[in-house]
């Protein structure tokens, strides 16, 4: 079981990138060539105070479903084909529609003995971080709720696809393995959440998302062993305003840098990352220039105690303002204080009953309420800065 879960991350990734693996689902001609897969996930969450995917408020939510189906094809040795439908409902922020989550055209344009370089286009996954790009699969994640400081739910559709195309290169040495990729699209996130988020629940606009891109440089050390990586994007929205709209027309631009490091042993995996974020926000009618930096880590640990069943304690730690930890100036605005911050104690088991089949548990005491959705929190005034969460979840695949 060494380095289960990055294994199988990786696995996932060639899935979904080029379609070579197959199933007996399909026969003749057509057994080699193409692929479906697909998985089911259902969450519970709990809480003493606030809300998180629904009404978890001293009840139960079950708030967080995902479903989906994957179907990959090789029509040539070079060109592999691959689509994703999506069901995703959670809480507020997402009613629960099927949508295409990605669907890649990957073409390689170069092979050699070390490596090789390729495009992808078509809808494709946002390279960011170790867990962006298979962050639907449960079974990928380390934990129920990543780390929301990096791996945002509440605006989750700006940054996991995007429209557009990919380059990319792999390349192997004796001293490890070198990956690279730059993603050129238009993001997808419009929604009241991603406003709400980014402008505060008085703008009731629209954003139109600019050209963006996403670039990543990884290295991996003894297959995987040890995983180092740098992810950078660059994303700018134009602000539309509604009729009566305060706000006028603006952009903002959002510039994030993400470290990630990794290392996964036979039991023992320990995982860190660390992201600085620059927020711009400039032209607005009624609000002066201004700017700001975001900042938010997590140190994160796990044990295999049985080959079915792992242990996992992390502490992560988000600001929104790194020149205003405390939420000073949120409170000047009138607003609790604590919004500006967020610190997560979290523990956790998982295990996998079978090679398909996964359940979760995990708590977490959190110290703010920076990630918290407002769609789950309408009245910012009645959150609570000092909060327990409880999760379950259960998971297949096939």
């Amino acid at each position: 079981m060494k380095k289960f879960d990055y294994l199988f991350r990786n696995k996932l990734l060639v899935l979904l990138f080029s379609g070579a693996m197959s199933t007996q689902a399909f026969a003749g001609t057509w057994y080699d060539d193409i692929a479906v897969h697909g998985f089911a996930t259902q969450d519970f969450f709990h809480t003493s105070d606030n809300n998180v995917y629904g009404e978890s408020d001293d009840g139960i939510s079950p708030g967080l479903t995902e479903i989906g189906l994957n179907l990959s094809y090789q029509p040539f040795d070079r060109l592999n084909l691959s689509v994703q439908g999506l069901y995703r409902r959670a809480g507020k922020v997402d009613g629960g529609i099927v949508r295409l989550d990605y669907g890649v055209a990957d073409l390689t344009l170069l092979r050699f003995e070390s490596g090789q370089l390729g495009i992808r286009g078509g809808r494709i996954k946002v390279p960011f971080g170790l867990y962006n790009e298979t962050r639907d699969v449960a079974f990928t994640n380390p934990t129920i709720i990543l780390p929301q400081g990096i791996y945002f739910d509440r605006s989750r559709s700006l940054l996991v696809s995007a429209d557009g195309g990919s380059l990319y290169a792999d390349y192997s040495t004796e001293y490890g393995d070198i990956g690279f990729k730059f993603n050129l699209g238009m993001p997808l996130g419009d929604n009241e959440e991603v406003l709400s988020t980014i402008l505060g629940p008085s703008a009731s606009g629209e954003f139109e998302a600019a050209p963006a891109f996403a670039t990543q440089l990884s290295y991996e050390l003894n297959g995987g062993e040890y995983v180092f990586a740098v992810s950078y994007m660059n994303l700018k929205l134009d602000y539309k305003p509604s009729a009566n709209d305060f706000l006028g027309d603006g952009n903002t631009k959002i510039r994030p840098l993400l470290f990630s490091a990794q290392y996964n042993g036979e039991k023992f995996g320990l995982t860190a990352e660390y992201l600085y974020r620059w927020n711009y926000y400039s032209d607005y009618d009624v609000i002066p220039d201004f700017s700001f930096v975001s900042e938010s880590w997590y140190v994160q640990g796990s044990y295999r105690f049985l080959p079915s069943l792992q242990g996992i304690v992390r502490y992560d730690a988000f600001s929104s303002d790194i020149d205003d930890r405390s939420g000073k100036r949120s409170q000047a605005n009138g607003l609790p204080g604590h919004m500006a911050y967020a610190k997560d104690w979290m523990a956790g088991l998982r295990w996998d009953i079978t090679s398909s089949w996964m359940v979760r548990a995990e708590y977490h005491r959190v110290h703010g309420t920076a990630w918290l959705a407002h769609s789950d929190n309408l009245d910012s005034s009645e959150t609570k800065q000092d909060w327990n969460l409880y999760a379950l979840q259960l998971s297949y695949r096939f």
